[in-house]
């Protein structure tokens, strides 16, 4: 529920772009995970991730002026009957790199709560994680954000893998019951507790769809599931499992399916199970966005869309730079309409001349020879690029930047790259 629709317009950048990451599950890999005894409820957040006290922000209300817009809430007299006046504390979701409130939540006053920006996904972009402390044992806490593509083609896997796409960030698209059978199921299981039903959230499911909707609009899909468990001890627990996925076009041949997901834990005294859920529902739906965050979005989305722009524009150019050059070579071989076609070659090139049969069918395919110090061998590439970087397989990027370099771009999964000749 926390806020996993923040990162869908960037994801979608991402993931369309080339795959910029290792792994598809387990985004924020640093995170440890607890280990945790059956017997011992302390913790139930054995699988949060592991924040530390000093991630943990000021939980006091906003006092200065600045701040009064994002911490009024229309709801904020129904909140204040729930919780009486004193009975709710306000606690900020923080980007770490720009010191922005990305929004507020209200927690009764008697939670402790710890959150932690994330930037595995989008570097600019942070996705919290949390975990919650309070009465009647309560335990709560967010896994990170897992992240996949589907194609619906199988031959598709090998090729993206081959061009870029990691093959961990590559899975056939799972329904919700297939993820709580495989991931939630087992983690509840461990923790000594069984499986009891399934309920619905109306309030909570409809405001994460309106989220979704806003993030990446109205073609992305959800499904959301929230299961109830119970233990020995006295004990229930919620798992809410929030999927959102979208289908694009991957060519003529061929759909991509961009999915991810993550799931939220509640663990409490049977006897309050009811109150808790409901004080959790409404603290997610007591949300307010931090104006100034949304400003500084938009600026950053118009800034990515200029420069994706700007590099289409120097792409085309050339290309049609190339295409003219192309032709330009071509005119004057055909003005050599008096000589035969082998005679030509041969007198131009030598007989038995392999580079300059080369060039001439470089010309005619639009590409050029490099030569790759890494494996002493020459490779075909297509033709349009001021640079080109290759690694030792004979993979290679097309540049036209010339302060650019590949190596230890976290989106090309650390490989060794070369510039060619």
């Amino acid at each position: 529920m926390k806020r996993l629709f923040l990162l869908v317009p960037s994801i979608l950048l991402i993931c369309f772009a080339c795959g910029n990451h290792q792994k598809g599950t387990n985004y924020n890999s640093d995170n440890e995970l607890y280990t945790q005894s059956d017997e011992d409820y302390d913790n139930y957040d054995e699988k949060a991730p592991d924040i530390n006290e000093e991630d943990q922000y000021d939980e006091s209300n906003y006092s200065n002026e600045g701040n009064e817009k994002i911490t009024s809430n229309k709801n904020e007299g129904y909140f204040s009957k729930i919780f009486g006046n004193h009975g709710l504390k306000n606690h900020e979701f923080k980007d770490a790199h720009t010191g922005l409130t990305v929004y507020v939540s209200k927690y009764p006053s008697d939670w402790q709560i710890i959150s932690k920006p994330t930037y595995t996904v989008d570097q600019k972009i942070p996705v919290f994680l949390y975990q919650i402390q309070g009465p009647h044992n309560l335990r709560a806490f967010n896994t990170p954000l897992s992240v996949y593509v589907a194609y619906r083609n199988p031959q598709t896997y090998q090729f993206m893998a081959q061009n870029g796409i990691p093959a961990g960030l590559q899975r056939p698209v799972q329904s919700n019951k297939q993820i709580i059978n495989s991931e939630i199921y087992t983690r509840m299981e461990q923790s000594g507790f069984h499986y009891v039903s399934t309920m619905s959230l109306p309030k909570t499911e409809n405001y994460i769809r309106q989220k979704i909707r806003e993030g990446g609009g109205d073609n992305f899909n959800s499904e959301i599931t929230t299961t109830i468990w119970e233990n020995k001890n006295g004990q229930k627990a919620l798992a809410l499992l929030t999927k959102a996925y979208i289908q694009q076009p991957l060519s003529f041949i061929d759909t991509m399916t961009l999915w991810l997901y993550n799931a939220e834990y509640v663990f409490v005294d049977a006897s309050n199970f009811n109150e808790t859920v409901e004080q959790y529902e409404n603290a997610l739906l007591s949300s307010n966005d931090n104006p100034q965050w949304k400003d500084y979005m938009e600026r950053l989305t118009q800034q990515r869309m200029q420069i994706a722009q700007q590099k289409h524009q120097l792409y085309m150019r050339n290309k049609q730079a190339a295409f003219e050059a192309h032709q330009t070579k071509m005119r004057g071989i055909w003005a050599a309409e008096d000589a035969n076609h082998a005679a030509f070659m041969n007198r131009s090139f030598g007989a038995g001349s392999d580079m300059g049969q080369r060039q001439v069918l470089n010309m005619i395919n639009d590409q050029e020879t490099v030569y790759n110090p890494q494996t002493g061998k020459n490779y075909q590439v297509d033709a349009g690029s001021t640079q080109y970087w290759m690694d030792s397989d004979g993979n290679y990027i097309k540049n036209d930047d010339l302060f650019y370099t590949p190596n230890g771009d976290i989106n090309l999964n650390n490989r060794e790259w070369v510039k060619v000749n």
